[in-house]
């Protein structure tokens, strides 16, 4: 009974979302040009070589060649084995995805357990510098120290986060590390840039349509929704639109006001979540194989931990900050042109179809012996 419920809604979401698509053509259009324009401009300058780097380092074994005193110090503080510790650093400044990528390959490979990945991702998770300084700091404030106190709170947020953790993660400790030697080749190189190009598009993919299920969302939730906000006081008068946005799809927080510092911890709120998007971007990086409720419980802390951190560090990077909004120039990663993404995509594909097709051959010659 409660499938052919679920179902039901299922059917029903998608009809409405086909008819909005329909008669918003307009809306549809400029979400769908707006994101995909985002994509290029920001996610895959920003992304796509932390994801080849990141996945170049577990094929090669690089993360089992961390020091034994680097390895004790990472298990008597936060509780990490050796090989974890730098996913757990990397993952903060890599970008949303990249951290939870490597756990699942790690768990895939038999280096760690299914439940100690599933602990450990709630952790490895972070947005970019990239993103916080350009798409944040740079086009909102026209200040590198937001983009800092952003980085920083939400990195002390991880960090005390993880220090609550430990006693968790010394229990669920492996009984012995797993040997693995350190390896890298010209075909360990390829299948990293494939497989980061295929999580690059799935991850842009995710974006665009978000972008869509955002705008037609906004369009139909109707003025009441939208000016609740305006009776609460510390937004400023602010609609709703830009939280509902950045929380749907954390890269609609460029949609904030300019200049307020005051929202600083709200849009720090945010980018420590990472949004509903990021969740759907996470489940098709892994294929289902984590279960991200521990994630969600602990991004849910941590967004929590990043807005007090703001808050009480906020007086010490405002001291001197008192351009006028209209004198902000937006800087950062933004290209002129997309076609060096464009570029990069289409490479990617066409080594893609050029690996694929020597599969096939080297199959069908096989078979012929």
């Amino acid at each position: 009974m409660k499938k052919r419920a679920a179902k039901a809604v299922g059917l029903m979401a998608a009809a409405v979302f086909f008819l909005l698509c329909l008669t918003e053509n307009e809306c549809t259009y400029a979400a769908v040009r707006d994101s995909v324009r985002r994509c290029l401009d920001t996610v895959i300058p920003s992304l796509f070589a932390m994801m080849t780097a990141s996945a170049l380092i577990i094929s090669s074994g690089l993360t089992s060649a961390v020091p034994r005193w680097a390895g004790r110090l990472g298990r008597a503080i936060f509780g990490m084995e050796g090989r974890e510790l730098p996913i757990f650093i990397f993952g903060m400044v890599a970008g949303y995805p990249v951290g939870v990528k490597m756990l699942c390959s790690e768990y895939l490979s038999g280096h760690i357990t299914k439940r100690r990945a599933e602990l450990l991702s709630g952790l490895c998770f972070g947005a970019g510098p990239a993103f916080i300084f350009g798409c944040i700091s740079g086009q909102l404030y026209g200040s590198r120290r937001a983009g800092l106190l952003i980085l920083a709170s939400t990195m002390s947020a991880n960090a005390v986060l993880a220090l609550l953790m430990a006693p968790v993660l010394r229990r669920t400790a492996p009984a012995a590390e797993v040997p693995r030697r350190f390896r890298v080749s010209p075909q360990m190189l390829t299948d990293c840039v494939i497989g980061s190009g295929r999580a690059m598009a799935e991850i842009c993919v995710m974006i665009v349509f978000f972008s869509v299920v955002n705008s037609l969302f906004i369009g139909a939730a109707g003025a009441a929704v939208v000016e609740l906000p305006r009776k609460l006081h510390y937004l400023g008068g602010m609609t709703a639109e830009a939280p509902i946005a950045a929380f749907l799809d954390v890269t609609n927080v460029a949609g904030f006001p300019r200049g307020d510092w005051l929202l600083l911890p709200l849009i720090t709120g945010l980018t420590s979540f990472g949004g509903v998007c990021v969740l759907l971007q996470l489940a098709a990086v892994t294929r289902g194989k984590l279960s991200l409720v521990p994630f969600i419980i602990m991004r849910g802390a941590a967004t929590v931990l990043s807005y007090i951190i703001c808050r009480g560090l906020l007086p010490l990077f405002m001291e001197g900050e008192t351009t006028a909004v209209s004198s902000i120039r937006t800087e950062g990663t933004r290209s002129e042109s997309p076609v060096p993404s464009v570029m990069l995509m289409i490479m990617v594909v066409v080594l893609m179809l050029e690996v694929s097709g020597k599969k096939e051959t080297y199959g069908t010659e096989i078979c012929t012996k």
